[in-house]
């Protein structure tokens, strides 16, 4: 009850509060939420890292049975890391629509379509990440409460359409930019189908933008002179794995091998 209390205070203190400092406190708070998606995205990245390493582990075994379940996994994930990416993007549009909010501009004309975008994102992750979407519901409710009390809500279905319509335009944006990172960020599945063992490991290296040849970047630098076997070994790498990231950095010219 005193718990109840002190929130109730809370509340009603944010209610009472100035205009701007209120539209400050809907932007921490969705800033808060923005992190926990990033930080969701980054999880769902380590995941399908290591599931695309088993899936090509398995191809290289020849075991396509489990190649095709960890390769089905991943296109899983990746659905679920679009949804996240592009919640994430049309949030970070919302917090620079407050930002503007706070300093020109009338409220209901900015915020209209805000809400319709908040509202969206949080049905599009509410069985992903729950406890987002309660609390983007929670400032969905706040932002719809400036509107009121401005008098700025209006029963015109025009201005209705036209909110809806820019909130619709920022998601479809956000969304199209989301499938854009998601082809930079994640590396293509390999096929099912016959595929050498050199090709697969190539794929492998590649994932996580290069993260192996930078390793054996600095390593060379650190050890001007190191068996191929003493590298994997150090940097907990399969030599195969090194010895295509020696290669690549050869050909870029960034190392010289004898």
């Amino acid at each position: 009850m005193f718990l109840l209390s002190i929130i109730r205070k809370f509340e009603d203190k944010i209610h009472s509060a100035p205009l701007k400092e209120r539209i400050e406190h809907a932007k921490f708070r969705l800033q808060t939420q923005y992190e926990k998606l990033d930080q969701t995205y980054s999880r769902i990245q380590q995941r399908d890292k290591e599931l695309f390493q088993r899936c090509v582990g398995a191809q290289l075994s020849n075991d396509f049975a489990h190649a095709k379940i960890f390769a089905n996994e991943c296109a899983e994930i990746r659905k679920i890391a679009k949804v996240v990416l592009g919640s994430e993007l049309a949030l970070e549009r919302v917090i620079l629509r407050l930002e503007t909010v706070g300093e020109f501009g009338t409220i209901y004309a900015e915020i209209a379509p805000v809400i319709g975008i908040v509202k969206e994102t949080r049905s599009k992750i509410a069985s992903i990440v729950p406890q987002v979407a309660n609390e983007l519901d929670e400032v969905n409710n706040l932002l719809g409460d400036l509107t009121v009390e401005t008098g700025e809500v209006t029963s015109s279905s025009v201005s209705t359409e036209a909110s809806d319509a820019e909130a619709k335009k920022i998601l479809e944006e956000t969304g199209l930019i989301a499938e854009e990172r998601l082809r930079e960020h994640f590396p293509d599945i390999p096929s099912m189908s016959e595929t050498s063992a050199s090709a697969l490991l190539e794929s492998a290296t590649n994932t996580g933008n290069g993260d192996i040849q930078a390793e054996v970047y600095r390593y060379a630098k650190e050890h001007p002179t190191f068996s191929l076997s003493t590298c994997a070994t150090e940097l907990g790498k399969s030599p195969d794995e090194i010895k295509i990231a020696i290669d690549k950095l050869r050909d870029n010219g960034k190392i010289f091998v004898d």
